[in-house]
């Protein structure tokens, strides 16, 4: 059970830096990319098209990042479901030789 709360320890780790991480890169990443688009869109005859272009990259960026961050969530749920089926026998089997310690003891009054 020791092994297992630290296993789940670490995919809590792991899930918010991956979490975290993924909204801090989508930051710059939209950052970054708006300066070169400001520019641009300051240029009469390409403007109106810059600023269409702007925004599905903004868009799409979003999207990509918001994609690692579900799929995170999920890989994180499902983590968490197996490392409760892991722990789970292990109590499970403890009752179950209690009881049936139980049942010979008494079968032998």
């Amino acid at each position: 059970m020791k092994d297992v709360k630290r296993w789940k320890g670490l995919r809590a780790l792991v899930g918010d830096a991956v979490e975290h991480g993924a909204s801090a890169i989508e930051r710059v990443h939209i950052a970054t990319a708006k300066r070169p688009f400001t520019v641009m869109e300051q240029i009469p005859g390409i403007a109106e098209p810059v600023k269409g272009i702007h925004a599905v990259h903004d868009i799409i960026v979003t999207n990509t990042y918001g994609a690692v961050r579900l799929v995170n969530r999920a890989v994180g749920q499902a983590l968490d479901a197996a490392l409760d089926a892991v722990d789970e026998p292990a109590d499970t089997n403890e009752a179950e030789v209690a009881s049936d310690l139980d049942k010979s003891s008494k079968d032998r009054t």
